[in-house]
Formats: C-alpha cells, structure tokens, sequence
C-alpha cells in the first residue's frame, strides 16, 4: 500500500511533524498500580499480567491506540498539555522498554481519537482534526519505531461535531468510515485516491473490522445496532442485519471477525438505564447466534474493544465499580460461556483502553486522569 506515501505527496502536507518528544528529566514514574486476578467467587481469570504496567508518557494523555507490528507494540495518543494538543506515537518493547515519542500532528482542535492499523507496506495511524470547513480525517505512514514518514493524507470530510473515524485494512486499500450529517460514510483509500464511498442514512458510531477480504460494519441507529459484511467493499448501499434493538440505546460498537467466519460485537448499552457493555456472535450471513452481559459486577461500563483470540474472544472495557473507573478484560468461548473470572488490568482512574494481539499475548493501553498513557502485557491461557 504504498499509496500513503504517493498521495499524501500529492496532496501535502497538513501539520505533519517528526520531532522526538523525551520524558521530563528526573521524573519518577509512578508506582505500578495493583491487578487482581481472581473473581468474587474465588475463580481464576483466563488471562494474567505480564510483567508491571508501562509508562507509556507521564504527561496527561487521552484516547490511546495499539498495534502490534515488526515484534514490538506501538502506541498512539493524543495529549492533553492545556495548549496545543497533538498526536504522538512510541514504540513499546516487549521488556518495557519505551523509545521516545514522534509528533505525528499538531492538532487545530480538541479531540483527534488516533487509530493504528497495519497496513501492506507498514503501520499506519489516521485521526481527525479541525480544518478550513470542518472536520478532517487524515492518515499518515509510520516506520517501525513510530517515526512518521511522507507526509499526510486526507480521508474524508466531515460536518458533524465528530466523525469518530474506523480503518480497517484491505486487499485494495484502506476501508474508512467515518460520522457525517445526518449518517456515516464508508468508503475505499487506494494508490487513486478515495473510490466512491456508501452513505449509512441515520448510522452512528461506525466500527470496522477486516480479515482478508472480508470486511465487517457495525454501527448504531438509536436502539438498533446492525451488522453488515462483505467480500470487498460494498456497491452503492450496505444492507445490515439487527442484531439489538429494543429499550435503551447502542453506542460505540467495536467489532471483530473470528477464524470460522462470524462477527463478534460488543457495545455500550443504555436498556438498563446505566451504560453497560454487551457482546453479540452473528454468522457470516449476520444470524444471530447468542448474546451475553459482559461485565459480572455493577457500576458503570464504556468503550469496549473486542478482540478474537483463536476460537475465543476477549473484551476490555472501563468501568466504574464503586469507585473511580479501571481497565478490566472478560474472556468468552465460541458459545459466549464465561471462560474465567474477569481481569481487573489497571489501577483507579483508567478509561478509554486500547488492545492489540500479536498472537500469543496482549498489549492493552489506556489513559489515566491527569497521570498519562500507560500499558501492560496480558497472556492468556
């Protein structure tokens, strides 16, 4: 996909920079916050710490991403410095070892939600920002350490007050979604350009996900949440399945396709009036095939992110359990049984987590309130 760096030359450059960014010197890094291991009832959780919790940057911090790619793990974040916010990205070893951190953009606005994705020619990180009549969602190539390289692309427009933009990789490029008035936009980056994109009329929250050629949409209309899939990219409309409707809301899908072809969502859910999370498994076809709960205790639950791991899957969410809120993993088998008590991964005042799988183990980020970004390594049995 060397199309990144051929149009991002084309159309210039956009607020790209490649300055490192070190820690403040003679700053002590926080004290690794405690994780537990065990359910109420005494159970093992399927997965366990590895090693201590990463500083990722001490600097406040939000809304990281993770990707795993040339056997280290990169983060993305967006800062929160009470200035000129930006983007910036650092390469995480497997012993903990943190390089220093690249600025991918300096941001105009308040929010850039940055998303890594491996691509054909290397990893990739797209976010938004404010441009001249709008919102922008741009991309730009990295190296393998996170060092940004050409210069931006744009991926789309937006006139809505967030497009909470979802990538994910194809064989003919990049499939990007994205939230415009009054719905969302899904549509195919190639070495051409931007194809022609699909209207979603009244969708919300997109969320994408691909294993070969095979692509996967999730998105939100109010109380339905439907699911589409396709071989390639769609035509001219995309036709989705309801997988939920009912009371309540569904807002900010994550989506995953597993090895025997079927889509597992998970999903913030308003039914019993607190936000909780909520997994469904749906067929190729988009049949539903079973629906569970979560998280296993009360309080709060938000932005989950499911990932497959073989024939199981596992979702990372925040929640507030009495308590300000902390990380924690539920592990699922192919019926959506409970495999395990659920992992508590971070300490207090954690949200907004962010996984990748390299195949063997996880790496889970997050942000913590005025503390910065952290991550740690996760193995599951």
């Amino acid at each position: 996909m060397m199309f990144l760096l051929g149009l991002g030359a084309a159309l210039g450059a956009l607020g790209c920079g490649s300055d490192e960014v070190p820690e403040p010197s003679g700053a002590k890094p926080p004290e690794p916050p405690a994780t537990t291991d065990a359910g109420p009832g005494g159970e093992e959780a399927a997965c366990a710490p590895l090693g201590e919790t990463v500083v990722v940057s001490q600097e406040d911090g939000t809304t990281p991403s993770i990707l795993w790619a040339n056997g280290s793990y990169l983060v993305a974040w967006q800062t929160l410095t009470g200035g000129t916010d930006e983007v910036r990205v650092a390469r995480i070893g497997t012993d903990g070892s943190v390089s220093p951190a690249h600025v991918v953009a300096t941001l105009a606005g308040s929010h850039a939600v940055p998303s890594l994705q491996a691509t054909s020619s290397g990893p990739m990180i797209a976010w938004e920002d404010v441009g001249p009549s709008g919102l922008v969602i741009q991309a730009l190539a990295l190296g393998a350490d996170g060092t940004p390289t050409g210069q931006p692309i744009q991926l789309g427009t937006s006139d809505a007050t967030e497009a909470r933009a979802a990538t994910a990789p194809m064989s003919g490029g990049l499939a990007v979604a994205w939230m415009e008035t009054p719905g969302v936009r899904l549509g195919l980056v190639s070495s051409g350009g931007m194809s022609s994109t699909t209207a979603l009329p009244g969708a919300r929250f997109p969320a994408l996900a691909s294993r070969g050629n095979e692509l996967a949409v999730a998105w939100s209309t109010g109380a339905e949440l439907s699911i589409a899939r396709t071989t390639g990219m769609p035509g001219s409309s995309v036709t989705g399945t309801v997988v939920r409707t009912g009371a309540g809301e569904a807002r900010l899908p994550s989506v995953a396709i597993d090895a025997s072809g079927a889509s597992l969502v998970a999903w913030e859910d308003t039914r019993e009036g607190a936000e909780r999370i909520y997994l469904v498994r749906a067929a190729a076809s988009g049949a539903k095939q079973g629906e569970v709960r979560v998280e296993d205790a009360e309080g709060s639950a938000n932005w989950p992110i499911v990932t497959v791991l073989g024939e199981r899957t596992a979702v990372t969410y925040y929640q507030f359990q009495g308590g300000p809120p902390s990380i924690f993993l539920s592990v699922f088998g192919p019926d959506l049984a409970r495999d395990g008590a659920t992992l508590r991964v971070s300490g207090k005042n954690a949200r907004y987590p962010a996984v990748a799988f390299s195949g063997s183990e996880l790496g889970v980020a997050w942000a913590e309130k005025d503390a910065g970004i952290r991550m740690r390594r996760v193995g599951c049995d």
